[in-house]
């Protein structure tokens, strides 16, 4: 094989290629959150012993449509979240902590009161 790459630390040589920027940090985190995500729904789903067939059925929705939640390689929604969670029957909480140590929550319970 001639690759020169062959066995070499791939991240190392990423991180020689992309730049330091705050925009790439962004990135950064956005992948990594897309992919840490993708990765509670399905582990989420598995504990709730629950097919993707159940999924989508909870839903109506077809099973693409939660083949597509399930792929880190797509974007995520929030919309395609909640449904998801939704169909789980199952609660969530999003906490933003901010820099003056003052935190906003939100859960499930909150947009379900406001809903109706």
């Amino acid at each position: 094989m001639n690759n020169p790459h062959f066995g070499a630390d791939v991240l190392k040589f990423l991180d020689s290629i992309i730049p330091d920027t705050p925009e790439m940090r962004v990135l950064g985190e956005q992948e990594a959150m897309r992919i840490q995500l993708t990765q509670v729904l399905i582990d989420a789903r598995s504990s709730s012993n629950m097919t993707q067939e159940q999924i989508a059925t909870a839903v109506n929705k077809d099973i693409e449509w939660v083949k597509y939640v399930e792929d880190c390689n797509h974007p995520h929604t929030w919309d395609d979240f909640v449904t998801y969670v939704r169909a789980l029957n199952a609660n969530f909480e999003i906490t933003v902590s901010l820099p003056n140590g003052e935190t906003i929550k939100l859960n499930s319970s909150q947009i379900n009161l406001n809903a109706q």
